[in-house]
């Protein structure tokens, strides 16, 4: 998928922190200045903030469903390492089953009690429409980011971006029942995984990421209180809710929030 589009609106890491998207929202999606497509970069669930600070399990898969609703075919969901695990896990859930054993569980962060409540809150439109990647005027967004050893080089970017495509929609289909865990979506040595490097749900900015694809790269996914950080034509967004993006024919822009 590769978009040409006048402003896209980029909202990293939410971790169930639906007032901070509103006040994105608020003021991004005004009446001068509406995007024309609005990406999110996944790891919609588990907040380590105080209840107080955050919207329920519940109320954050409404807002999702609501998001979709309002948005359309404007808004597009990419999924992180936190939600693979809960798609992984939906099955079980959904046949009353507890999960037992997940190939792409996500270490201490999953909850038995919030992938219940996941399979019967988030609805099926959301997960079928959910991806991996997006290209956006020339960036590949996506939750970690990809490293060079997982692109697949081919005659031209555009054959690369379509080889892309298939390796990542192979990877989605393997979520519900993984037979074995795919590379996309593994985690690296790095952060505890067995694959050599992260995936696209998985790479870690500050010890894996480097800029050395065809197209720079916007991710989240490695939180740090210092903001947005860049290495060459790249950024990491993901600023504990402090910062996002904002694609134009000008370029970036970073904003804090």
């Amino acid at each position: 998928m590769h978009r040409q589009i006048q402003r896209c609106l980029i909202i990293p890491d939410v971790h169930q922190d639906i007032a901070w998207v509103e006040r994105i929202l608020a003021r991004e999606d005004g009446v001068d200045a509406s995007p024309d497509l609005i990406v999110f970069l996944g790891d919609y669930f588990d907040s380590h903030r105080s209840p107080k600070l955050r919207a329920g399990v519940a109320a954050t898969c409404s807002y999702l469903d609501a998001l979709r609703q309002r948005y359309g075919e404007r808004v597009v969901f990419l999924l992180g390492n936190h939600d693979v695990q809960y798609l992984e896990a939906r099955a079980s859930c959904l046949a009353r089953r507890t999960p037992r054993y997940l190939r792409y569980q996500c270490g201490a962060a999953f909850s038995h009690s919030a992938a219940k409540q996941i399979a019967k809150k988030l609805s099926p439109e959301f997960w079928s429409a959910a991806r991996l990647f997006v290209c956006v005027n020339g960036w590949l967004l996506s939750h970690a980011g990809l490293a060079s050893p997982l692109w697949p080089f081919t005659a031209s970017a555009a054959d690369s971006l379509t080889a892309l495509e298939k390796a990542s929609a192979t990877a989605m289909q393997s979520i519900p029942a993984p037979s074995a865990p795919h590379l996309l979506l593994q985690a690296g040595r790095v952060r505890g995984g067995d694959a050599a490097i992260g995936g696209l749900t998985w790479l870690d900015w500050d010890d894996e990421f480097a800029d050395d694809l065809p197209f720079p790269q916007l991710l989240g996914h490695t939180a740090s209180p210092k903001g947005a950080r860049r290495k060459g034509r790249s950024w990491c967004l993901d600023g504990e809710q402090t910062c996002y993006g904002v694609i134009t024919a000008a370029g970036l822009r970073v904003a804090t929030a």
